[in-house]
């Protein structure tokens, strides 16, 4: 099978000692109508007639290849491989034997970047043979420790960011909200034996939340699946309608409409139900803090007024000595 060939890159070839492949095919380029094959050129500025010259479009002995056979009358060349590595394609990072592209050459010779001379050329080269598959990255223990090491640490990092976007989206749910009340109410709660009793209810308003959030998704998943405006052009079709299964069909749609604003009810209800235990546990939170209730005075034995007493009498008593010492 023919297989493309690229022109911009070394392509290695699994060629075992004394096997041939086949090269074939002609580009030609729209600067000054060049023909170029895999082991000649034709000048298009010599005219049609013009004999082919070497020079085309690979560099056979740099990529420890010979020519076997040539045909250049229909662009065709045998090769083999010449049993000494080719210097272009270990310059390369390819095994030999490989096919080295001119395209720079040839590029340069025109006054032209190879990707210019590239962008200008019709046609193509294909080969008859197997392309060798590109050799394995050599990679030392150490370096295989760090990328082990690295592709841990960027695992776990991407693991830790994904969970952390998981509760933050979570959180900001009506049963994520609850959630984080019932763990305020509950560490508010767990110092004081007294309320057993109210600890207790804050674990059966989780567990009625986590009832409402299962109705809650079911009725979205069930919503989602039906269109309320077909439905009610349906049905106002159907009430116009002069057929005589009409009316039969009208009544399922309306109760099918029906049961659609039956869904949208329980789903607002549950999400309801849901914000309803969410401000009771952070009502029970409240209520329960240590310091509820607290005035600004503490009663007749307060502080600041027993303070202020004691100025009074102090500058009562300074008074009554002024007056006494006075003349």
């Amino acid at each position: 099978m023919a297989t493309p060939l690229p022109l911009d890159r070394v392509t290695a070839l699994a060629l075992d000692p004394g096997a041939k492949v086949v090269v074939h095919g002609l580009v030609t380029t729209s600067i000054d109508g060049s023909a170029f094959d895999p082991a000649m050129q034709w000048d298009g500025l010599a005219g049609a007639a013009a004999a082919p010259r070497p020079g085309g479009l690979f560099d056979l002995a740099a990529g420890g290849l010979r020519l076997v056979e040539q045909h250049p009358e229909r662009h065709e060349y045998v090769l083999a491989a010449t049993g000494v590595p080719g210097a272009a394609c270990a310059a390369a990072g390819a095994s030999s034997p490989c096919l080295v592209p001119r395209l720079a050459t040839l590029a340069h010779e025109r006054l032209r970047t190879g990707s210019e001379l590239a962008a200008t050329l019709t046609g193509d080269v294909e080969l008859d043979g197997a392309i060798a598959p590109p050799p394995p990255p050599v990679v030392t223990d150490g370096q295989a420790r760090a990328l082990g090491a690295g592709g841990a640490l960027v695992l776990l990092a991407l693991a830790a960011w994904l969970v952390l976007a998981w509760m933050r989206r979570r959180a900001r749910t009506e049963m994520g909200r609850v959630l984080a009340a019932a763990r305020v109410a509950l560490r508010a709660l767990h110092r004081d034996p007294t309320l057993d009793a109210v600890r207790r209810q804050v674990r059966a308003m989780v567990d009625r939340a986590s009832t409402l959030e299962a109705a809650r998704r079911a009725c979205l998943r069930r919503l989602a699946g039906i269109d309320r405006a077909a439905l009610e052009r349906k049905r106002d079709a159907h009430a116009r309608s002069n057929a005589p299964e009409a009316a039969d069909a009208l009544a399922w749609l309306t109760a099918e409409c029906a049961e659609a604003e039956r869904l949208e009810s329980d789903l607002a209800s549950s999400v309801l139900g849901l914000q309803r235990i969410e401000s009771a546990l952070r009502v029970v939170a409240l209520r329960v803090r240590e310091h509820r209730g607290t005035r600004a005075r503490s009663g007749p034995s307060d502080p600041v007024d027993l303070a202020a007493e004691e100025l009074r009498l102090r500058d009562e008593a300074l008074h009554e000595a002024d007056r006494a010492i006075a003349p």
